[in-house]
């Protein structure tokens, strides 16, 4: 779940929690409020009958209100002087004076003979006029107030409904903003990577979290590309330092072997022949060093255009002895006047590894086809060899630099494992992109697509 609807569901929560509890206490309240006023309502029309009873001298012919239920008693002689026409058709219990009760299931039968059930809410006075001391006990229906009830009861819900839709639009809104900055740092932070480590944060002067966030984050940068810097130059320094000794060692090797290496023992002369390979395995791993340092610091090229046919065409031939020597054949199939827009020095560089590595990871008598083609807006050339392939777990990771998938193979023919990495930047920095596709024992393909381009 995304932080977003953590914090939406946490403001909908704690609102409607809130909304409740607040709900409820309104209910009761409101319940509370509309009794009072029925009680309220229920005193003044005992005392007003009172004093109508006043006015009349102690007639009991009074008019009043048919909506409610009232019997007036003599209190020394417990005689009814007064009954209202609704108590003729409800019977009611007695009730305490100064008490209020309320009484449901009633059965009240009008004047046609048609009953109904209601509740009724019933109070007792003691009230004193002149001499006479009289028990007024007065009632009138709930089924007003019981509407108003069950209004509130379906009211409230729908309420509750409403305000967690609000809750939900103003959460979501107020969300995005405060993880507006969030998102900005996301997009900002996935674009930095070893390429563009200059790249910083912006930082606003509100001094918030948020802040102090950006301000962290642009810090571990700083150390990252200072880390980054000093690891390259390492790379570069010391490759450029040994690039001297190993080539004097070579040719001081090359030297003895051309010329004494007849008079030496077979125990010095297998040594000498393991240096002189070693010395070159070294020259070569100095140079992918170098050249990989080189294409690191490069944020473009100097484009121009390039016939890749005779660029091709050309290498397939410096390597066809390689390949005649191991019965590798080789299947072209090249148009005629294929160009793209390019550095012909790198991408000669990239295509020799690709071809390098199609014969080196190949078997003897296997078969290496090599085709490119013009797309709509590409150009794309597939490499494609035999041999023992690359398991699928490895995959992603054979551009990640030294890696290789058998260390003891890749030993073996000298790998370094930046032949890949070094076909990856060029093909980066030519604004296309390369791809492998590999079924173990079977063969393994390396699509190289660049931008499309028309030389005319």
């Amino acid at each position: 779940m995304t932080v977003r609807r953590r914090i939406m569901l946490l403001i909908v929560g704690t609102g409607l929690v809130s909304g409740f509890l607040f709900s409820g206490v309104v209910f009761y309240e409101l319940v509370e409020q509309s009794f009072r006023l029925l009680d309220s309502m229920l005193e003044e029309e005992a005392y007003k009958v009172i004093e109508l009873l006043k006015h009349e001298k102690g007639q009991p012919n009074l008019h009043i209100d048919d909506g409610y239920w009232i019997v007036i008693y003599d209190r020394q002689s417990s005689k009814v002087i007064f009954r209202s026409n609704l108590a003729d058709f409800v019977r009611l219990p007695s009730v305490k004076p100064n008490s209020a009760v309320t009484i449901r299931d009633v059965v009240v039968n009008d004047a046609s003979g048609k009953s109904k059930v209601e509740a009724f809410r019933l109070r007792a006075f003691p009230i004193f006029l002149g001499d006479k001391d009289y028990i007024v006990q007065v009632g009138r229906s709930l089924g007003k107030v019981e509407e108003e009830i069950r209004e509130l009861v379906w009211g409230i819900p729908l309420g509750l409904i409403f305000s967690v839709l609000i809750l939900i639009l103003i959460s979501h809104f107020v969300t995005g903003k405060i993880l507006k900055p969030i998102g900005q740092m996301k997009d900002l932070a996935r674009d930095i990577s070893e390429k563009n480590l200059e790249q910083r944060l912006p930082v606003n002067e509100q001094g918030d979290e948020f802040n102090e966030l950006a301000l962290t984050i642009n810090q571990m940068l700083d150390r990252l590309q200072y880390s980054f810097m000093r690891q390259r130059n390492f790379l570069f320094d010391t490759s450029h330092e040994l690039k001297t000794p190993l080539a004097t060692i070579r040719l001081a090797i090359g030297e003895i072997c051309s010329s004494d290496i007849d008079s030496l023992s077979p125990s010095i002369r297998d040594n000498l022949l393991r240096l002189n390979h070693q010395v070159l395995r070294m020259e070569r791993l100095v140079k992918d060093l170098l050249d990989m340092s080189s294409l690191e610091t490069l944020s473009g090229l100097d484009l121009k255009p390039v016939h890749l046919t005779e660029l091709l065409s050309a290498l397939i031939e410096d390597y066809q002895l390689l390949s005649d020597a191991r019965s590798i054949t080789m299947e072209v199939n090249l148009p005629e006047n294929l160009w793209v827009k390019g550095d012909e020095e790198k991408l000669r560089r990239a295509f020799s590894n690709l071809l390098d590595n199609a014969i080196k990871y190949n078997e003897d008598g296997g078969q290496i086809a090599i085709r490119a083609e013009r797309e709509v807006a590409e150009t794309v050339v597939i490499i494609e060899n035999t041999g023992p392939g690359v398991p699928e777990e490895d995959l992603p990771k054979v551009f990640d630099q030294f890696y290789r998938v058998e260390k003891s193979r890749s030993l073996d023919y000298g790998g370094s494992g930046l032949g890949l990495p070094i076909v990856k930047r060029i093909v980066e920095l030519h604004r296309g992109k390369v791809d492998i596709e590999s079924k173990p024992g079977v063969r393994t393909r390396v699509i190289v697509r660049l931008p499309g381009y028309n030389a005319r």
